[in-house]
This record gives C-alpha cells, sequence and structure tokens, in this order.
C-alpha cells in the first residue's frame, strides 16, 4: 500500500510540475561534483560503463541502488579509499553508464559488470551493494565466488520476503507507467526518499541524487529492470547464497518500512559464513541517513 500510496502521489503532482520553472532542474554546480575522485569510461561486455576510482589497495567495489547512482556513497568513498582503493559503479540505465535497451535481469547486468572487472583487471575484490545493487551483487558473488573477498549486503530481502511490501515489482512493469513517474525525477525522488527513511537526508545530497537522476535517459532505462525481473524460487536463491564461502555482512536498517527485520531471521543458516548488523534508527537508505556508521561498519568489516 505504501508504493500505491506514493504512485498516486507523484502522479497528482505531476499536474503542478509541469508548470514547475526552468530553475527547478538540478544544475551543473551540483555537490555530486564536488568530491575528489576519478571519472572512468570503460566499455565491457556490450555496455558503455561509467565509475569513479578514489585510493590505493586492495580494491573494493560498489553497487547503488534505485533511484541512486555512484554518488549516494560518496561518504562510505571518502572514509574507505583512505585505506582501499575504491570502485563505485553507476549501474546499466543510470548516471553516466550506457543507456541502451537489451538485458536488463539480475544475472544479465551481473554478467556485463563481470565483464567489466575484466577489462579494468579486477581479480579479487571485495563487495558492497546497496538494494537492486544486492539483487546484483548476489548474481556476481554467485558467478564468481572465488573472486570475492568480502561482502558487505545492504537493503535487500534475503529469502522471506512479503509481496504485499513489494508492489512496485509488478506495477513498473507497465513502463509508460514508470516511465512517466521516473521523468519527474525531482517529485520522485522526494517521494520515495521522504516514504523510506528515517533521519533526514541534507538537502545538498538529495541535489546530488536529483542531478544524477535527472541525466538523458536515465527515465527511459530503469523501468527496464523491472519489466525483467522475475522472481526465483527459494532453492535457486539459497543454492546461490550457499556458494558464498566468504564472509558476508548483512547490514540492514533497523526501521525500513518495506524490509521489516523478521525478513532476515535464521539468515545463519542460509549463509556459510555471516554476520547480520543492524543500523539503528535508520530507514532505507542507511549510507546517507547513517554515513558515519554504515562506513564503520564496511571498514570494521573489511579489516578484521
Amino acid at each position: 500500500m505504501k508504493w500505491i500510496s506514493l504512485i498516486f502521489l507523484i502522479m497528482s503532482g505531476l499536474v503542478f510540475l509541469s508548470c514547475a520553472k526552468p530553475t527547478d532542474i538540478p544544475s551543473l554546480k551540483q555537490s555530486s561534483e564536488k568530491l575528489k575522485v576519478e571519472h572512468k569510461f570503460v566499455e565491457a561486455g556490450g555496455v558503455k560503463w561509467h565509475y569513479v576510482e578514489a585510493g590505493a589497495g586492495e580494491t573494493v567495489v560498489f553497487l547503488h541502488g534505485l533511484p541512486e547512482s555512484w554518488f549516494s556513497w560518496h561518504y562510505q568513498i571518502e572514509e574507505v579509499s583512505q585505506k582501499y582503493r575504491v570502485i563505485a559503479v553507476d549501474l546499466k540505465g543510470y548516471g553516466q553508464s550506457d543507456k541502451s535497451d537489451g538485458d536488463y535481469t539480475a544475472q544479465g547486468v551481473a554478467n556485463e559488470l563481470i565483464a567489466l572487472f575484466d577489462a579494468i583487471g579486477l581479480e579479487r575484490f571485495s563487495l558492497v551493494t546497496h538494494d537492486w545493487g544486492s539483487l546484483i551483487g548476489d548474481r556476481i558473488a554467485g558467478t564468481i565466488p572465488h573472486r570475492i573477498v568480502k561482502y558487505v549486503r545492504m537493503q535487500a530481502p534475503v529469502l522471506k520476503v512479503d509481496p504485499a511490501n513489494h508492489p512496485q515489482f509488478e506495477l513498473f512493469k507497465n513502463q509508460d507507467l514508470a516511465r512517466g513517474i521516473m521523468s519527474e525525477a525531482r517529485a520522485f525522488i522526494a517521494k520515495v526518499y521522504e516514504s523510506r527513511t528515517v533521519q533526514k537526508i541534507s538537502d545538498e545530497d538529495m541535489e546530488g541524487i536529483i542531478f544524477e537522476f535527472s541525466r538523458p535517459g536515465v527515465a527511459e532505462a530503469v523501468p527496464r529492470y523491472f519489466r525483467d525481473f522475475t522472481m526465483e524460487s527459494e532453492d535457486i536463491r539459497l543454492a546461490r547464497f550457499k556458494k558464498m564461502t566468504f564472509p558476508v555482512l548483512v547490514l540492514q536498517g533497523e526501521k525500513d518500512p518495506a524490509q521489516p527485520l523478521w525478513y532476515f531471521e535464521g539468515i545463519e543458516t542460509v549463509f556459510p559464513d555471516v554476520k547480520f548488523q543492524i543500523v539503528r534508527d535508520a530507514g532505507h537508505f542507511t549510507e546517507l541517513e547513517k554515513p558515519n556508521e554504515v562506513s564503520k561498519a564496511i571498514l570494521d568489516f573489511l579489516g578484521n
């Protein structure tokens, strides 16, 4: 019901947004350009990828979720890059990565990302993921488990799930509906964060997120993830998790309204080597709601 209400709120808001002034469009001087990172573009797996890189040492790859980009990790990039080489990718369809049509299944995008990792010479690396990035990260980790050092998995169900909490997976199969909503980036993002956060996201961070999601082609490309999504059986998912013999940290916001903590009961029987940690007083977007706590949890886990 939360997502259905959200969609109606956004749709009703489009009437007013159609009269918005051009100054409402995020400018090129948003905070997403303030962080000192190296922007790189590489073509691999038939996709032109954009990612940012910072730091040196063992590699940690960050994968964002909906409706974000590499920028959503900027607090973690700043902290983790002091000890590690950090690579934060714009997923296909997001930010400055390729937005052409094709295979937007989680496994398909995972395979294309593995091709990127091969192209830039990543043999072994740790993985940090959030939301839809976790669905893709699961496929990466299950496909090449011998190359994963550690896995920090954030804000995505494991085995237990209540479909009533996630109606967007069916609603956004209607591509016209999804494109219409996502094309109004400011309204879409404002409503998503309002409904899924406990702590207020700073205005500067919100502008950076809106700026990246407003890039041409994003609203057309991102709905394809919903178009191509199918729910796997529990047996298939469990078999994939059992391949993850490396250390896994499941890091979850305490008060995510769509992912109650009972989703994660019993996960010690799912992963061979797992730690479950709660980010207190946080909703879905923990990396922005409680950036210091999330950065510390990642660093503690990687360094342990």
